[in-house]
């Protein structure tokens, strides 16, 4: 089995590639699996729910890709800063091309690190993982959470529950040599928060959120 980071590193270019509408020849069973991801969607309902409240604002992206998501935040509603950490260097190589580009690169700060392994997250008001905590284990999701504190956070999350879109999900997951994909439970979930922390479940669009802000909702 590859390393999360090796796996990253071959996967990533070609996920942001189709999910984000640009060319690119994969096969078909990656074609597949990008209607599960449904990732520019997602990005856009994240977009939506978080983008009127990050004026003034420093947003922690973690998992952050290619950056789609930092970008269009950075574009479109102006935050103070972002500060983007994804495990591949790949990815953080081509944000800080595109950041460039777009004159965008004195408000992003780009970092190559293992959230798994972070022992102290940088000063942020607001932190963003979308797609991340499918990849973290409960006592590293645990972790993730004791590390926050009582900042505000969104998460998307895919929910373990019996239907037909997940048993297809899980069939193509058993042929990936990824990493482990992760699905919990709103009981799940609410377990692994600090005692005494908020816990919202936003359903938009499909796509399942957890976030401990009322503001968000």
């Amino acid at each position: 089995m590859l390393t999360q980071k090796e796996y990253w590193d071959k996967k990533i270019k070609q996920w942001s590639s189709l999910a984000y509408g640009k060319t690119v020849k994969l096969n078909v069973l990656e074609r597949i699996a990008s209607f599960f991801r449904a990732t520019n969607t997602r990005k856009e309902v994240t977009l939506k729910l978080i983008g009127p409240k990050v004026k003034g604002k420093t947003i922690l992206d973690l998992g952050c890709g290619f950056g789609e998501f930092s970008i269009s935040l950075l574009m479109r509603y102006g935050p103070k800063k972002i500060i983007a950490i994804d495990i591949s260097d790949v990815a953080i190589k081509e944000i800080k091309k595109l950041a460039k580009s777009l004159k965008l690169d004195e408000k992003i700060e780009l970092r190559v690190e293992d959230v798994t392994k972070i022992d102290r997250l940088p000063n942020f008001d607001i932190l963003v993982g979308i797609g991340l905590i499918d990849y973290l284990n409960s006592e590293q999701l645990k972790r993730l959470f004791n590390l926050m504190g009582e900042k505000s956070f969104i998460f998307s999350y895919c929910e373990k529950k019996l239907s037909f879109l997940n048993i297809l999900h899980n069939i193509y997951l058993s042929i990936q040599r990824g990493p482990k994909f992760y699905k919990y439970t709103k009981k799940d979930l609410r377990a692994l928060i600090p005692k005494n922390s908020r816990l919202f479940f936003i359903k938009k669009n499909g796509f399942q959120f957890i976030t401990n802000s009322m503001q968000m909702k």
